[in-house]
């Protein structure tokens, strides 16, 4: 987040952190934290996270991944990800970091697509990651996680 702010870049929390922020369920578990930004972005965000020493790369599937030891974040391009969904953002605040973090609404329909994208998930570790995407999806439903609301 340093770096964000550094070049200029608020990114909005989504995935398991949001999921988390809503729900406050401390049994599932983070294994990236998911950022959103603008794809016009992804090579300055890229660059000075290397000068950093944090690894980066840009997926096909419009994400820009940066690892470093066990923590990867991935930002999401908000255009590709983000496009046609409300932009109810709120603010979170993580001990003394403060962060935008995508709306409820919008959150349950990235996890209603993931689950949809999955669907026919045919190995373990597939049907695994949608197991997890519906309980995620159900518990924010449960909290009226629904567009327009």
């Amino acid at each position: 987040m340093d770096v964000c702010r550094e070049i200029g870049v608020e990114p909005v929390a989504s995935g398991s952190v949001a999921f988390l922020a809503y729900t406050k369920n401390q049994d599932f578990s983070v294994n990236d934290i998911d950022l959103s930004c603008s794809e016009a972005e992804f090579a300055r965000l890229s660059d000075a996270l290397n000068d950093h020493g944090i690894e980066c790369k840009v997926t096909p599937w419009h994400v820009l991944q940066s690892l470093r030891g066990d923590l990867k974040v991935e930002f999401d391009s908000s255009e590709f990800w983000m496009n046609d969904l409300p932009h109810d953002d709120e603010s979170l605040q993580i001990q003394d970091l403060q962060i935008r973090v995508v709306g409820l609404g919008a959150l349950t329909e990235l996890y209603r697509r993931g689950l949809h994208a999955t669907a026919d998930s045919v190995d373990e570790i597939a049907q695994s990651k949608h197991d997890a995407l519906k309980a995620k999806y159900d518990a924010l439903l449960a909290l009226g996680g629904v567009i327009g609301t």
